[in-house]
């Protein structure tokens, strides 16, 4: 299977820049210095361990897994291995068996994980055009893309240990703990927060809220990612309109 394939798809279908004009660089000089480039300058430090002691993982998939990084100048870099840490919101790349350094994030546009546990790779995109600030630094796995992109936000927060006082939790380790986010994402760039239900659906798109009663009441309930997974491809048969 070509990895980049289903990256470039999404990528595509959330009204980015066309990757018919990008350039895939596989191997050789050219290959080698972009992959330097990202482990050059002050944003690139090497893997320390500043979760020892803390319970869980930071990383979204805890083992070293095959991966691309797409560039924000839109080149594609060779295959290497990743691990994307949900926490500081960086990727590790591994240069060697015991040589691992943080990327400059700053020259990251995207990235896919061939996660072993799913059947297809993991695209991971950052909206650089996203109207909160705060959500222009993170990389949202694209479930389902198109005019309407069904998105994932996974981060991972650390609780601090609670021992001591009259109204401590009596927890008495650090531990990091998943974090997960739904949006849907529109043609004309609208991050929309989004729970796993009908209604929410509907209030995140009123543009379409009446059709996609309609549609509801043909189909099971919405409870789940799946349940959403499916469903975008018939939202995305309606005409990409600004919201009302």
């Amino acid at each position: 299977m070509n990895l980049l394939r289903p990256f470039l798809i999404a990528a595509a279908s959330i009204s980015l820049q066309v990757h018919a004009q990008s350039t895939v660089i596989s191997s050789g000089n050219a290959a080698q210095e972009n992959l330097k480039s990202l482990v050059n300058g002050s944003a690139a430090i090497s893997f320390d361990n500043r979760y020892e002691g803390v319970r869980g993982t930071p990383y979204l998939v805890a083992a070293w897994v095959p991966g691309t990084i797409q560039l924000a100048s839109k080149v594609h870099l060779p295959e290497t291995k990743l691990k994307y840490d949900a926490n500081q919101r960086l990727l590790l790349m591994l240069r060697g068996p015991k040589d691992s350094t943080y990327v400059d994030m700053n020259k990251i546009e995207g990235f896919v994980l061939r996660d072993p546990t799913r059947t297809q790779p993991r695209a991971f995109q950052r909206f650089y055009d996203a109207p909160d600030p705060v959500l222009r630094r993170e990389y949202f796995e694209v479930l389902a893309p198109g005019n309407y992109s069904f998105l994932k936000l996974q981060r991972k927060t650390l609780q601090k240990a609670s021992y001591s006082g009259a109204y401590s939790a009596d927890r008495r380790y650090d531990e990091l703990l998943d974090q997960t986010d739904y949006y849907i994402r529109t043609a004309d760039g609208r991050l929309q927060p989004l729970k796993l239900n009908s209604k929410a659906l509907q209030a995140a798109l009123p543009e379409h809220a009446a059709q996609i009663q309609v549609e509801l009441k043909k189909r099971p309930a919405l409870r789940t990612e799946a349940d959403f997974v499916a469903l975008i491809p018939w939202l995305n048969t309606l005409p990409a309109l600004p919201a009302k």
